[in-house]
């Protein structure tokens, strides 16, 4: 990184200062504006009773209601605004809606200082991958869920879309891309996984773990995503994937193949047959599978190989196949269907594996 990007990170996140900061030190604009995105999920679902934890109809209250509940609290931090984009379970939405929600954000951040997106924990870590890889603004986008519904006993909803909120005001994330507020913890796009049904603290990040956590009024910052090193070059910092002038029916069909004991290679079959352009492979291919896969290849179905045990990389691949390291398959999936929706080149897709799936510290000169 150079002197100049590092002190442009350094002065909007304050990565390398206090380590601790409150939303106190606002200018003399006065609070900063953000806007709460509602899109359903356990955080916006009602329970029949203060103890039916899991039992519960999910995307029945609005934001602008969650957002007025907590109205006392959050008016000395920012001036929230709420806006619905939809009120569904996480795993109803579809990629055309995903592209929607990306254009929704950046649209509200040319006025607002930062957006807050409410949705529900299944697919909460694509969604935010997917935002992290589509929204051009380097404004604080925050990402935010909840495992219990809004109206029990210990609910974990107030607590999370206040603490969002929060961080989304310190500006402390600028340039971070998009990043997942739960359970008072930090977590990039990129690294974060749900690894519980049921439990409070079920988004982890196995190997790398927390970007730093909100307590009270305070955010704590530990580390940084890797993408804050362009900071101070907007062009270098955004990725490739601008959705403004990309249709829906322009994003290709990209499917997961899980690999397991046994597995036949009818799936494999059954994809190409229906039309997609792009193939994970979660974990080492039986050899029913291995047939159809190379097969799939040489027809023109880019392939890519992903693990499937929730950390560790893959690394050694056959020719002609992507490796996505660490990158879990869920998350390799977007990045080539929007990698494939901007090229068919497959050495360029690869280059965009290296520099935005496989984001580190250190100069890069992959294109």
């Amino acid at each position: 990184m150079t002197g100049a990007a590092m002190a442009a990170v350094m002065l909007t996140t304050g990565v390398g200062g206090s380590g601790a900061a409150g939303v106190g030190g606002q200018t003399a604009a006065g609070r900063p504006s953000v806007v709460v995105i509602g899109t359903g999920g356990t955080i916006a679902g009602t329970a029949p009773s203060r103890v039916d934890f899991q039992t519960y109809q999910p995307a029945s209250r609005p934001a602008r209601e969650l957002v007025d509940e907590l109205r006392p609290e959050i008016e000395g931090v920012a001036r929230v605004r709420a806006v619905d984009f939809g009120a569904k379970g996480s795993g109803e939405y579809t990629i055309a809606d995903f592209r929607q929600l990306s254009l929704m954000v950046d649209e509200h951040l040319r006025s607002a200082d930062a957006v807050v997106v409410t949705t529900g924990t299944q697919t909460m870590e694509e969604l935010a991958y997917w935002l992290d890889l589509t929204v051009r603004s380097q404004k604080p986008v925050v990402v935010t869920a909840a495992m219990r519904p809004w109206n029990v006993v210990g609910s974990d909803g107030p607590s999370n879309l206040y603490n969002s909120v929060v961080l989304a005001a310190s500006r402390r994330t600028v340039c971070f891309g998009t990043v997942l507020m739960l359970n008072d913890e930090i977590f990039a796009a990129r690294e974060a996984t749900k690894t519980s049904t049921t439990r409070l603290d079920t988004l982890q990040a196995p190997e790398v773990g927390v970007l730093g956590v909100v307590d009270e009024r305070r955010v704590r910052l530990q580390r940084a995503p890797a993408r804050v090193q362009h900071c101070a070059e907007p062009d270098q910092w955004r990725t490739p994937f601008d959705l403004s002038g990309l249709g829906a029916d322009a994003l290709p069909r990209v499917e997961i193949m899980y690999a397991y004991a046994d597995a036949g290679g009818e799936p494999v079959d059954a994809f190409v047959h229906t039309g997609v352009k792009g193939l994970i492979a979660a974990g080492t291919p039986t050899p029913a599978q291995m047939a159809p896969l190379i097969a799939a290849l040489q027809s023109g179905v880019q392939v890519v190989a992903a693990n499937r045990n929730g950390s560790g990389g893959v690394y050694e691949t056959p020719e002609g196949v992507i490796a996505a390291e660490d990158l879990p398959p869920q998350k390799a999936r977007l990045l080539l269907l929007l990698a494939l929706a901007r090229a068919e080149n497959p050495e360029q897709i690869r280059r965009w594996f290296q520099r935005y799936g496989i984001a580190e510290f250190a100069p890069d000169t992959r294109g």
